[in-house]
């Protein structure tokens, strides 16, 4: 079912792009950090997306979805609520829209990855982990110490991301993940 739901997201943001709704999307969430090794249960699938200057309601209207924009101190621009019926069951979809920097930093480092027997842009492992740090919730920070524990990251690794976390104004938080699970040398 969700193999099903996942070609047809794909086909949909593909047809987007081509029609000049959005520049780039990449799978973020718990598809994510399954693609990355670590498998995890989701009820949903979630993208960040990369508008450019394409206006965020015509994206959600193109998908049959709803655009629900960040408050003053949301650390989120936006979001696309939208569903995929698959099997008379309906599929969450969310289309996150990030700060123009995470959003930069989202997009600089993808990959395209086997998931569910389709190529997919995937966001780095490296900058999952942020951007689970960036969330914070309990689910979030749980996902970034797996995603650790299974990626095994060397000491240029962890040095990129600590700058990556600086520039993102997450340190601290990457700070505290370290101390609560060092990494093996």
């Amino acid at each position: 079912m969700f193999q099903e739901a996942l070609a047809t997201i794909l086909s949909r943001l593909e047809s987007a792009r081509a029609h000049g709704l959005l520049r780039a999307y990449a799978l973020i969430g718990g598809f994510a950090v399954s693609a990355w090794g670590m498998p995890r249960a989701t009820q949903d699938i979630d993208f960040a997306v990369a508008m450019g200057s394409s206006d965020p309601e015509a994206l959600a209207t193109f998908l049959g979805g709803r655009y629900e924009a960040g408050g003053p101190d949301d650390p989120l621009r936006g979001v696309v609520h939208a569903s995929i019926e698959v099997e008379s069951e309906a599929i969450a979809l969310q289309l996150i829209f990030l700060s123009s920097p995470l959003t930069e930093v989202t997009f600089r480092h993808i990959h395209i990855l086997a998931v569910m027997d389709r190529a997919v842009p995937v966001v780095s492992w490296q900058v999952l982990v942020l951007l689970k740090l960036y969330a914070g919730g309990p689910q979030d920070l749980l996902d970034a110490q797996q995603i650790l524990k299974v990626r095994h990251p060397q000491p240029d690794d962890l040095r990129q991301i600590a700058e990556t976390a600086e520039s993102m104004g997450i340190l601290e938080e990457w700070t505290a993940l370290l101390s609560r699970h060092p990494q093996e040398d």
